[in-house]
């Protein structure tokens, strides 16, 4: 019974199964607080891992190979480490606001369910950045400085880009095409207690067209409209252009239904108390990817590769000559070096 269950285990049919079912997780798996993407395609790549090692058990000709057996292991080793990365990976993404620090509370994003939560010992203040622009709405490269903490008051700087990680903890940041502007206002209620926050507007100029957001007064429930009046666009469709924030701009807000625009410093009474508009900063998108396990899983491929290799160059050695064909006799009789050649032909 238990080797009818491995022969089961090790059929092709399990094979093209897990990775039928890797890839339909991969294209369309939804995030879930509770089956994450990558805790569910975990799934196959530990079956996976299973199928190669019945397959080993079962299957003498895998085994009369040094180099296909260490090929086969590689890839059950790899299909393993696969599934015990998805599980333990993260796979986010964050919004920063100028001048503002990191606040791993609205990381969003794939997290494995076994993942060794450290973001709450990242710490770093988001500083401005630089995007150029080439004709066309082309992005080029991004680069976003950012403030790290240093012994006793000092904090150095780092430049952070697409392809230049802030690389804290394990975990690497990189910069994104998300990107936009941010009004701080800071609400007075009735009672004198100040909130201050940022408003994050939608990425620019991905989204230059509506330029508003809705935000909820603090302390209470009462929502109000608010956009980015922008006189001028600060963005060139046809030329190169460089991401500032813009000079003339002013805030919209919309409640109790009045419209009214506000400048830096200018304040206005809102739902008991008084909102302020303190000023225009920007904000930057970072991806967030944790993957402790990819050097090993790199390191298997290598292994997996050599291997094959192995098995591959063993096909393509000489032939012994005890192993040659007899030649045939000529039909003419005349050549006698003719039944030579034809041993060297397999």
């Amino acid at each position: 019974m238990s080797h009818s269950l491995i022969c089961k285990l090790a059929s092709l049919r399990v094979t093209l199964t897990c990775i039928g079912v890797a890839v339909a997780v991969a294209l369309f798996g939804s995030d879930g607080d509770t089956w994450p993407v990558g805790a569910m395609i975990a799934l196959p790549f530990g079956a996976l891992c299973v199928n190669l090692l019945a397959a080993l058990t079962t299957n003498v000709t895998l085994r009369a190979s040094a180099g296909l057996l260490g090929f086969h292991l590689a890839l059950a080793t790899l299909a393993l480490l696969a599934a015990a990365d998805r599980l333990t990976g993260l796979a986010g993404h964050v919004e920063v606001t100028e001048g503002v620090g990191f606040d791993p509370s609205l990381v969003e994003g794939d997290i494995g369910p076994f993942h060794p939560w450290k973001l709450d010992s990242v710490r770093f203040v988001q500083g401005g950045f630089e995007i150029d622009y080439d004709p066309g709405m082309k992005r080029r490269d991004t680069v976003s400085k950012v403030y790290l903490p240093g012994d006793g008051q000092a904090s150095r700087s780092l430049d952070v880009g697409d392809d230049m990680p802030l690389v804290i903890g394990g975990y690497r940041f990189y910069t994104s095409f998300n990107k936009g502007f941010a009004p701080l206002v800071t609400f007075t209620d009735g009672a004198g207690a100040a909130h201050t926050g940022a408003i994050h507007l939608p990425s620019y100029p991905l989204n230059y067209f509506k330029q508003g957001n809705d935000w909820t007064i603090p302390g209470t429930r009462k929502a109000v409209k608010v956009w980015l009046h922008l006189p001028d666009e600060v963005y060139d469709e046809e030329g190169a252009w460089r991401f500032r924030k813009p000079d003339n701009a002013s805030l919209v807000v919309i409640a109790e239904g009045a419209r009214r625009e506000l400048r830096p410093g200018e304040t206005i009474s809102l739902s008991g108390g008084h909102l302020r508009y303190e000023e225009l900063r920007s904000w930057m998108g970072y991806t967030i990817a944790y993957n402790t396990l990819v050097p090993w899983m790199l390191a298997t491929v290598v292994i997996a590769i050599l291997c094959l290799a192995w098995h591959v160059a063993g096909k393509f050695q000489a032939t012994s000559w005890d192993g040659a064909v007899r030649a045939r006799p000529s039909q003419t009789g005349t050549d006698a070096n003719a039944e030579r050649r034809c041993a060297y032909v397999r």
